[in-house]
């Protein structure tokens, strides 16, 4: 599994659960831990934390690497631009985190 698949499954499963607890805090569901009921602030603080880590897998994505000069070439690693016939052949990428 490649780092892109990872952290994007990482962030969908935080923001699952940050959204749960958020479902949860917002409609004051109780909820009883061995016994011990659970107050409404550790599912705000859980939230809060899962949503941060889900922000945080989105966000650290690895880059890749374009050509701007309209030949479509995508790299993994950087450097220039070598499709023949490219406006922009020899050019070094752009970087891109999207």
């Amino acid at each position: 599994m490649n780092n892109s698949v990872l952290a994007r499954t990482s962030g969908v499963v935080f923001a699952v659960i940050a959204f749960g607890h958020l479902v949860r805090a917002a409609f004051r569901w109780e909820v009883l831990f061995a016994g011990w009921s659970v107050p409404i602030w550790v599912s705000v603080l859980i939230a809060i934390l899962f949503g941060y880590l889900a922000y945080e897998s989105f966000k650290r994505r690895p880059a890749h690497y374009v050509c701007t000069g309209g030949c479509g070439g995508v790299s993994s690693k950087p450097g220039a631009c070598q499709a023949e016939g490219c406006a922009k052949k020899g050019v070094p990428l752009v970087e891109c985190r999207i």
